[in-house]
């Protein structure tokens, strides 16, 4: 789960940044140089460009979206999942990992991982405790966080220094953390994932491009995500794809 060299001489996870997509759950506006904070959404939006069509089709879609997410009482989904890492001499090598995750709110969380290299873990919140278990290194933890879910992903994510790729996509915070942070965001083109109508939007925020790929319908679940770290040495890159959604 942390930063670690494999058998044969790869760096395999030097970035914490995996953690979320906008990468922070802290109040979604910028400060300026002595740390006052800037223009708010809505003054920004006063002096934004009038958006195109697809710029407001996008927006809706983002919407829907992480709005539909955050007001799920409970659901689980398994994702695939690749991200480059960037070696000493500046060549890009793909790691991947299996999830499965299961959430019922207010405070309930199970993570199941699956390392490309076989290496399993396991992440439980019960609304009390947070238990994690390493199996490849045989270690198991536990630390009281009592709280809601969201409290204890931020917990698990800034406090323990642990890893949770697209953790922000858990919280019920989604429809305001992320969308807040958006500084550009088009319509790409209709289109399927494995024959499933979705919807391809792109988006930029300060230190991050994205890409969803949205299913079509009443139920607007994520069915692909790419994300690339662009203030990062070499630009890698994070993906997931997501199957087996049940709500």
């Amino acid at each position: 789960m942390k930063s670690q060299w494999s058998c044969c001489g790869l760096l395999r996870a030097p970035w914490s940044a995996l953690a979320l997509i906008a990468l922070s759950t802290a109040p979604a506006y910028a400060a300026d140089e002595k740390g006052a904070p800037s223009a708010g959404p809505q003054q920004a939006a006063i002096a934004a460009p009038a958006m195109t069509e697809s710029q407001k089709e996008a927006a809706s879609l983002l919407k829907g979206m992480t709005e539909y997410l955050a007001g799920l009482k409970s659901f689980s989904v398994a994702f695939r999942s690749g991200y480059d890492v960037v070696q000493p001499s500046g060549q890009k090598i793909e790691f991947g990992e299996s999830r499965r995750v299961s959430l019922a709110r207010p405070d309930r969380l199970r993570v199941e991982e699956i390392a490309s290299d076989g290496k399993r873990d396991l992440a439980v919140f019960d609304g009390a405790i947070i238990s994690v278990l390493d199996a490849g290194s045989n270690v198991f933890a536990q630390v009281p966080q009592p709280g809601s879910l969201d409290e204890a992903l931020v917990y698990f994510v800034r406090q323990l220094r642990m890893r949770m790729p697209l953790a922000l996509l858990l919280t019920t915070r989604l429809p305001e953390a992320l969308p807040g942070r958006v500084k550009t965001l088009d319509l790409v083109e209709s289109t399927e994932i494995l024959g499933i109508p979705a919807h391809h939007i792109a988006g930029r925020t300060d230190n991050v491009d994205f890409q969803f790929w949205i299913r079509d319908g009443k139920q607007p679940l994520p069915l692909r995500v790419v994300i690339t770290y662009k203030e990062s040495p070499g630009q890698p890159q994070y993906w997931a794809n997501f199957a087996d959604w049940n709500t």
